[in-house]
């Protein structure tokens, strides 16, 4: 439904919802924002859901680099501050678990759980 410019990429992004609660949706490697897609109907009732693509899946943008875990950790909090999602709950399956994970000790978290 919309495009964000983060580290320079064009992330493609759907938000759902309007709940006190933001939940940030990240897909699995070779997937896209679809996969949430029946997580969403269900949870926009009472969150708002912002499910995105990271860059070279989906809808996003095919960049000549940037595949690292760091850098798509990067791109999930620049998108999480640029939507003002902060603080909000970060739901990962596979690959965008395993993004949140690169969090920096002592670093101050955009995310709840």
């Amino acid at each position: 439904m919309a495009i964000i410019r983060v580290n320079g990429a064009a992330l493609y992004y759907e938000e759902h919802g309007t709940g006190p609660q933001t939940i940030v949706l990240a897909h699995g490697l070779l997937w896209s924002c679809r996969m949430f897609d029946a997580q969403v109907t269900l949870l926009k009732e009472r969150y708002r859901c912002v499910a995105f693509d990271f860059r070279g899946q989906g809808q996003s943008e095919v960049t000549r680099g940037g595949y690292d875990m760091e850098t798509l950790y990067e791109d999930a909090v620049a998108l999480i501050e640029q939507l003002g999602c902060a603080p909000c709950h970060f739901l990962g399956l596979s690959m965008g678990a395993l993004s949140a994970c690169v969090w920096p000790p002592g670093a101050p978290s955009c995310c709840d759980r």
